[in-house]
């Protein structure tokens, strides 16, 4: 489906939607159904974030998920006005449940963290906590670091945690995003100082290594990390 018709079709139906009963509907002049009430609506900050969204082609039968995130600003004089939508179709390759592995993992200088979860959220997302701990074993060293994140799986758009933020619609579906919610102890190890609690976050999986991504310096994000740490497995 072309992206620029369905960015138009959602911002058409969003605003159906927004102000009439919700109820799927035939695009006029296409053959797409889009059915937002079988979807579900979540509002963050001035966002309005719509999650696994049925757009089905009434001449083939097929369904497409999407997920979907429309911004509005607001003047004094107008009101709430329409400002920006993304969206992005769950075939696209997004992490789940299978592809990040928990457990125990450890930095080559042996500070260990415990990656938790999943919590199933909803049938699209499921939420994943990382946290230093300190010496158990398994090549662990005395230092704890009090660094703590946590992860929604599945796309950054319509993600319940960071879907407001600006640099969203340019996020890249290989990586699991979130925040810091807890600072690290230390200014020399590869996870320090600079990550600030509520910077962005995100990790992924190759193998027996966790990779997990700072997105945020400072209080700006970008789309690529501006640091990142490898984190290897411990066995149990």
């Amino acid at each position: 489906m072309n992206n620029k018709l369905f960015s138009a079709l959602l911002v058409a139906m969003v605003c159906g939607l927004l102000s009439g009963p919700a109820m799927s509907e035939i695009v006029p002049g296409t053959s797409l159904n889009v059915d937002f009430h079988a979807g579900h609506v979540i509002g963050s900050g001035r966002n309005i974030n719509m999650l696994r969204v049925p757009v089905t082609d009434i001449d083939t039968g097929q369904t497409t998920l999407y997920d979907a995130s429309f911004k509005f600003t607001f003047l004094p004089n107008q009101g709430f006005v329409f400002e920006e939508i993304s969206s992005v179709a769950l075939s696209q390759p997004v992490q789940t449940i299978a592809s990040i592995r928990t457990g125990l993992y450890r930095t080559q200088g042996g500070i260990c963290y415990l990656l938790e979860g999943p919590t199933i959220l909803n049938d699209s997302r499921s939420l994943y906590t990382i946290r230093g701990i300190g010496p158990g074993g398994s090549g662990c060293s005395n230092a704890l670091d009090n660094f703590t994140a946590q992860i929604v799986s599945g796309p950054a758009a319509g993600h319940p945690d960071i879907g407001d933020r600006d640099i969203v619609p340019n996020l890249t579906a290989n990586w699991s995003y979130g925040f810091v919610s807890g600072r690290a102890s230390f200014s020399t190890p590869t996870i320090n100082f600079n990550w600030l609690q509520n910077n962005l976050f995100g990790i992924r999986q190759s193998g027996e290594q966790l990779i997990v991504g700072l997105f945020s310096e400072g209080s700006a994000d970008f789309k690529d990390p501006r640091e990142t740490a490898i984190l290897t497995r411990i066995p149990e």
